[in-house]
């Protein structure tokens, strides 16, 4: 009988909470911010779960100004014919103007909205506005604001290319010392009308597309500059978030492929040192040399990754000592061990260790070393 009595309170504590009917409420799937004459041009992506035909777009783009952010959205209310409810949000798209102003601004009041989970991601908008980005109609049968998460997040976890941002981190490390946050940046190519029509998602090869550019590094709370590619992945390797990660090696006219499967990053603090130490696994996946692989080939090729490796970091250093920007944390590891130690001079030392451990031989493989 007791466990009759609990199964039903269960029902209604739960199935009471925070409910709202979904015929009277309109799912944010991305939210964009720009600002014009002094104003917020706030987008909402809006999921169209009502309508079933498969002509019809999943969602419905809503577009408001206002003196804030939320007047804006509270403006939105004479368009929307249902009350919009972001705890669902995927993505936050802010302008490189705005986030040049300020990022912070922006997503203090996300962080303060109650129903705002803080998974969505924080992104950039470069040479676009931001609500042409969420206007575009993504392929695949996705939500297009789950198709740039999950595009950044694979990005994020398969390559190094970029850095998956979300809310909570964000502000973390904008409240600590000696460290600045990083965001992702998003580009649209050939962005036209046709780009935010269900014409764009039926094709293999939509003219318009979403794509990644990277990462923006912070200072202040404001956008500050934009990382390369190899920078990009210098930081991650630096700040012990790769993955995986391709490496291509350069051999004589053409290239062999490694593929770093597991990394890890380790540091050596004193007050005036930092030593960095990467240790990475790999394995060898394409191979278009013309020697042989064996033992020397192999040492070889694991020296030159060491090489390329060094080149990624040495890249992403000379941006940070070029920088207003704390973005990689590394005064923040001296300050983490000596909180009273103020000397602004350091040195660092790098060094990357790579072990290939498997060569892709198989039984049958027409590459290797050669036996009559």
């Amino acid at each position: 009988m007791k466990k009759i009595l609990i199964i039903i309170l269960i029902i209604f504590l739960t199935g009471c909470y925070n409910y709202k009917e979904l015929n009277k409420i309109g799912i944010v799937s991305s939210i964009s911010i720009d600002k014009e004459d002094n104003k917020y041009i706030v987008g909402a992506q809006v999921m169209n779960i009502k309508n079933e035909d498969t002509d019809s777009s999943k969602v419905i783009v809503y577009t408001e100004e206002g003196n804030t952010i939320e007047e804006a959205l509270r403006n939105m209310t004479n368009k929307a014919d249902k009350k919009l409810f972001g705890g669902h949000l995927s993505k936050l798209v802010i302008s490189e103007e705005v986030a040049k102003d300020s990022i912070i601004d922006v997503i203090d009041l996300f962080q303060r909205l109650p129903e705002i989970k803080t998974e969505f991601n924080i992104t950039i908008s470069k040479n676009i506005k931001a609500v042409d980005v969420i206007k575009v109609m993504t392929s695949g049968g996705t939500i297009p604001a789950d198709f740039v998460k999950n595009e950044i997040d694979s990005a994020y976890l398969d390559s190094a290319l970029t850095y998956s941002s979300k809310l909570d981190e964000f502000v973390s490390f904008y409240l600590k010392d000696y460290i600045d946050p990083v965001v992702s940046v998003i580009e649209v190519e050939n962005f036209n009308d046709e780009g935010t029509s269900l014409d764009n998602t039926k094709t293999t090869d939509p003219d318009t597309k979403i794509v990644l550019s990277n990462i923006g590094i912070t200072s202040n709370g404001k956008l500050e500059r934009y990382l390369n590619e190899e920078e990009t992945i210098g930081y991650n390797l630096v700040r012990n978030n790769i993955n995986e990660l391709i490496v291509p090696i350069k051999c004589g006219d053409n290239y062999a492929s490694i593929s770093i499967i597991k990394s890890e990053t380790k540091y050596d603090v004193n007050k005036n040192k930092i030593k960095i130490d990467i240790n990475s696994n790999g394995n060898l996946n394409e191979y278009n040399c013309n020697k042989d692989i064996n033992e020397d080939t192999i040492k070889e090729l694991e020296s030159k990754t060491e090489d390329k490796l060094k080149e990624y970091i040495d890249k992403v250093l000379k941006v940070q000592d070029s920088s207003k920007s704390e973005f990689l944390g590394l005064k923040r590891l001296i300050y983490l061990e000596y909180p009273d130690y103020n000397n602004e001079e350091y040195k660092l030392y790098i060094n990357t260790n790579v072990n290939i451990s498997r060569k892709g031989e198989l039984d049958n493989s027409i590459k290797g070393e050669k036996n009559e």
